[in-house]
């Protein structure tokens, strides 16, 4: 069984080199140091997964050496030991960030068990984490990120309609991640190891849309020079996502009709009749029905695309998703970019949660990107954001409280400008405060 690496400080020589003979024999991986100089320089160098330090030490004390070492390590576990058995120091210690403690002389039966009650806690909590990561990467394998009821009403439906071949049709606004989704059912079906094959409709003329989905035979067009697959092809035995479906011209939509109820079709200036298996899911920011009462939608296409729907919410339906989508997007582009960059300023996650979003999560992606770029601290604030989104930055993040006030009046007037901010949201207000939603409400309840 692997044992923790140990890291034991002491200034007391001969107790130290004891206790590391008596804990290598145990089978632990351990090192000993004298001082808590020593301590720091040695795990700027090594990983440790526990540390136990005597309270008092030369130079910088154990209290101090536990501040320096959580400024810096937060998984390692951290035992005390001390000359003391009172509750002060314990507290002290625990406040500071230890997880243990143990009193001189050490019995050493009570230090094994501590170690080892210690290892199976992180043990757990490492479990813990990779479980939490593999549900999390079920909604994510595809980049998908949402934590509000719309959001997991989404990802129950993908998981329900995954396994099936029934067509989709995935309805939303631009920049809602529609693509996502049909990704997500694309991995979450029989199909995963297949082809996931994108086309997006719009801008493209009928004749090289036609070309793109069933390909060409050479010689069909000028400029055909040799015979092409199309997507169709592409995607047999996978999945096709077809983008903005409400862009095809009429002709486009029979010669798809025809592979939906068949699954057969030629190219564009062949002969030959190809079959092939493919799922088919679209998408459109379209009133796909209202296209088909006016003339330009085909219906026996609309009904053969519309066998399962997913409407996809707007982000300003979904709010609530704004601050884990944000970081989302800060981890991916921190690695892309190569920085330390740990979050939002509470003034900047405030702008971004009260900006309307007229792009959706697309231009959220934009902005944190762009903000990763000109960031050059660790912490994005508000002057890192484009002006559409934080129109009035000084207003937005200085709130001007005159001297003499009382702390019951300042506090309104940072709940009220906060309320602002937020248009109103008490949800936002309070994780943007750090305080709870019910206080808000009690206070809001209180001024009225």
């Amino acid at each position: 069984m692997i044992k923790p690496k140990l890291l034991l400080v002491d200034d007391d020589k001969n107790a130290l080199d004891g206790l590391v003979k008596i804990l290598t024999h145990d089978g632990y991986p351990v090192s000993g140091v004298l001082s808590g100089y020593e301590a720091l320089n040695l795990l700027s160098r090594k990983n440790f997964d526990i540390i136990v330090t005597d309270m008092k030490l030369p130079g910088i004390g154990g209290l101090s050496l536990i501040h320096e070492i959580r400024k810096k390590e937060e998984s390692v576990s951290i035992v005390v030991i001390t000359a003391y058995s009172s509750v002060k120091t314990a507290v002290e210690a625990i406040k500071c960030g230890a997880d243990d403690y143990l009193t001189k002389p050490i019995n050493i039966e009570e230090l094994r068990l501590v170690l080892e009650k210690i290892w199976e806690r992180q043990r757990l909590i490492a479990q813990n984490r990779m479980l939490k990561e593999k549900l999390k990467d079920k909604y994510k394998s595809s980049g998908l990120v949402g934590n509000t009821p719309q959001m997991k009403q989404i990802f129950h439906m993908i998981a329900d309609v995954a396994p099936s071949t029934a067509s989709i049709l995935i309805l939303g606004e631009t920049g809602t991640g529609k693509e996502l989704v049909a990704n997500a059912v694309h991995c979450q079906s029989d199909r995963a190891c297949m082809p996931f094959v994108a086309l997006h409709c719009a801008a493209l003329s009928e004749g090289v849309l036609e070309s793109e989905l069933f390909g060409h035979e050479k010689g069909a067009f000028t400029g055909a020079v040799q015979a092409r697959k199309g997507r169709f092809e592409m995607a047999d035995g996978g999945t096709l996502f077809l983008d903005e479906v409400g862009e095809m011209s009429l002709k486009v939509q029979v010669k798809l009709l025809r592979v939906l109820e068949k699954g057969e079709f030629e190219r564009v200036g062949g002969e030959k009749t190809l079959k092939v298996d493919v799922r088919l899911i679209t998408a459109t920011n379209r009133n796909l029905e209202k296209e088909v009462s006016e003339g330009r939608f085909r219906e026996d296409l609309f009904y053969r695309l519309n066998v399962i729907t997913i409407h996809l919410p707007s982000l300003r339906e979904r709010k609530d998703d704004i601050p884990i989508l944000s970081n989302f997007f800060v981890i991916k582009y921190t690695k892309k970019y190569k920085k330390e960059i740990k979050g939002f300023a509470p003034e900047a996650m405030g702008a971004l949660c009260a900006y309307h979003w007229p792009g959706n999560v697309r231009e959220l992606e934009n902005v944190v990107e762009r903000a990763i770029v000109l960031c050059k601290k660790n912490t994005i604030s508000v002057e890192h954001l484009p002006g559409n989104v934080v129109p009035d930055k000084d207003d937005m993040s200085v709130i001007k409280i005159p001297v003499g006030i009382s702390l019951k009046e300042a506090e309104k007037e940072i709940i009220q400008k906060t309320l602002q901010m937020t248009h109103g949201s008490k949800k936002e207000a309070s994780k943007i405060l750090g305080i709870s939603n019910r206080k808000i409400e009690y206070k809001v309840k209180e001024w009225q």
